[in-house]
C-alpha cells in the first residue's frame, strides 16, 4: 500500500482488526521483517508496518541542509495515529527501535505498550557514567562518518556490519548480498546522524516504565549489553526478557521464540 504525505511516499502494510499496533523496522531491513509476527497477530490485532526512508517505495531522504531526526520517521506514521481514536503499541527492532521509543514519548497520550528489541539507543549513553560504552559508540560513529566523507562504501558496509554482527560479516556475505547492502548505506549514514544527534532522555520515560517491555539476546555485543544495563537501571519497572540465544539480529534469525514473548505480552 501507498500513501501520499505532502512530498512524501509512504510504503506500508495493513491487516487485521482490533487494538493498533505499528512496527518499525531495523536499519538495513524493510516491513517484510515483520511477515511472521504480523500473521501471528493479525486475528487480534490491527498491524501496519512502515517502511522507514530509502526503504522499498517509501521516499529517500532528501537532505535539503538538514540532518534527519527520528522524528522525521514517526511523522511518516502520524496519519495513522492521529485518525485512530485508541490506543496504540509501538514495536521497534534496533533502529527501529529507536524510531519507537521516540514514537511513544511524542504520542504519550496514546500509548498503549511500548516493546523494544535491541534498540541501537547510543543517545542513552553518557561520557560520564557510561565512559567504556560512551568512546566505543563515539568512535564507531567517527569511523563511518569517516568512510562517508571518503566515499568509500565497502569500508562503510565493513566497519557497520562487524560493529553490529561480528568480524568477518562482510567476507562471508555472497556478492549479490553484499551489492543489495552497498545500496542501502545512504539510508544507514542518514539514519547514523538521527541517533547521535537524538536528545531523549530515559527519564522521560518513568511515568510510562510500566507499559515498556525490552528484549535483548544474551550473544549481542557490547553495546547493546551496556544499553539494556541502562534502560533497567533508569527504569526498574519495565519488563525485560534476556534471549538465551542469538545476537543483535535475533529478531529476525529467531523470529519464533521473540514473536512469542510478544504476543504473551500483548494478552497479559
Amino acid at each position: 500500500m501507498l500513501l501520499k504525505i505532502k512530498n512524501t511516499t509512504l510504503e506500508y502494510h495493513r491487516v487485521g482488526s482490533g487494538p493498533l499496533i505499528i512496527l518499525f523496522h531495523s536499519t538495513a531491513s524493510s516491513l517484510n521483517q515483520w511477515h511472521s509476527l504480523i500473521n501471528l497477530l493479525k486475528n487480534e490485532y490491527e498491524i501496519i508496518a512502515i517502511n522507514l526512508f530509502g526503504y522499498g517505495l517509501t521516499s529517500k531522504w532528501i537532505e535539503n541542509n538538514n540532518p534527519q531526526n527520528l522524528l522525521d520517521h514517526v511523522k511518516l506514521t502520524e496519519p495513522f495515529i492521529n485518525s485512530y481514536k485508541g490506543k496504540i503499541t509501538f514495536i521497534g527492532h534496533s533502529f527501529g527501535g529507536s524510531v519507537a521509543m521516540r514514537a511513544a514519548l511524542e504520542f504519550q497520550i496514546k500509548l498503549n505498550k511500548l516493546i523494544l528489541l535491541e534498540p541501537n539507543a547510543f543517545f542513552i549513553l553518557n561520557n560520564k557514567d557510561h565512559t567504556y560504552a560512551y568512546n566505543i559508540a563515539n568512535n564507531f560513529g567517527k569511523e563511518i562518518n569517516e568512510a562517508k566523507v571518503n566515499s568509500n562504501w565497502k569500508d562503510f558496509a565493513k566497519i557497520f556490519l562487524e560493529f553490529w554482527i561480528g568480524k568477518g560479516t562482510w567476507e562471508k556475505m555472497k556478492p549479490e548480498q553484499k551489492q543489495k547492502f552497498l545500496k542501502v548505506i545512504p539510508n544507514i549514514y542518514y539514519e547514523a546522524q538521527s541517533i547521535f544527534d537524538e536528545k531523549m532522555n530515559l527519564k522521560e520515560f518513568s511515568k510510562f516504565q510500566q507499559n515498556i517491555y525490552f528484549i535483548n539476546a544474551k550473544n549481542t555485543n557490547a553495546i547493546s549489553k551496556k544499553i539494556k544495563e541502562v534502560f533497567i537501571s533508569c527504569l526498574p519497572k519495565i519488563m525485560h526478557t534476556e534471549l538465551e540465544e542469538g545476537d543483535h539480529m535475533a529478531p529476525i534469525k529467531h523470529s519464533e521464540k521473540i514473536n512469542a514473548l510478544i504476543y504473551d505480552y500483548l494478552r497479559n
